[in-house]
């Protein structure tokens, strides 16, 4: 279940979100101000939809703690505020007043998205969208063909053991497949994934690989 922080100090508003978020199948949390989200800040979000005026602050107090997808609602949608939240990587902004299909919609365009990426531990980020691992740093590797098809495949199996045999089938269309190419794409992706531990891809041995990282 999609975890969802909501801070809202308008309680009328603040409990249809909340009633109607919960409906749509979202874990919501809901706060009022800034104080009282840091009593919730230790908690793992998935996302967050933050209003910018608070009785005590701004939603950007909040928003600069987060690292997660923002969603802002806000009668303040200024090109300051909106500048204001690109800086901080804010995902998208909804003013108000605005109907809930709206946010619904920003809200499952938002998760769609965030399916094709996977963090691991902060160190790296897989992006099956486009194909590429970048670190910390920004340095990008792009997959060709064989190594994404089976990573995604490993991803997709998880927690399942996937056998050579398995993943040849799954290439089918790629002729000059074979187990020798298969464990030295495995060994690729480990290098990339700086996994000399095999801690994301397992071995099993006599079988085959398992994923072991986050799961998309």
């Amino acid at each position: 279940m999609t975890s969802l922080l909501l801070v809202e100090d308008d309680l009328q508003l603040g409990k249809t979100l909340s009633s109607q978020l919960t409906d749509q199948g979202y874990k919501v949390h809901w706060c009022q101000t800034v104080e009282s989200y840091k009593e919730l800040d230790e908690q793992g979000f998935d996302l967050a939809i933050v209003d910018l005026n608070l009785p005590d602050g701004s939603g950007f107090d909040v928003i600069a703690k987060l690292n997660i997808p923002v969603i802002i609602m806000t009668a303040q949608n200024s090109p300051e505020n909106r500048l204001q939240g690109l800086e901080l990587g804010v995902y998208d902004f909804i003013p108000k007043p605005f109907l809930f299909k709206e946010l619904h919609l920003k809200l499952s365009r938002l998760l769609s998205e965030r399916q094709q990426t996977i963090d691991l531990e902060g160190r790296l980020q897989i992006d099956l969208k486009s194909r590429t691992i970048e670190d910390q740093k920004g340095n990008t590797t792009f997959l060709n063909e064989r190594e994404y098809q089976i990573l995604k495949l490993l991803i997709e199996k998880t927690p399942q053991v996937v056998s050579r045999d398995e993943i040849l089938n799954f290439l089918k269309e790629d002729e000059s497949a074979s187990h020798r190419s298969i464990d030295n794409v495995i060994v690729r992706l480990r290098q990339v994934l700086e996994d000399e531990n095999h801690k994301y891809i397992h071995s099993v041995r006599g079988v085959g690989y398992q994923w072991l990282g986050e799961k998309k």
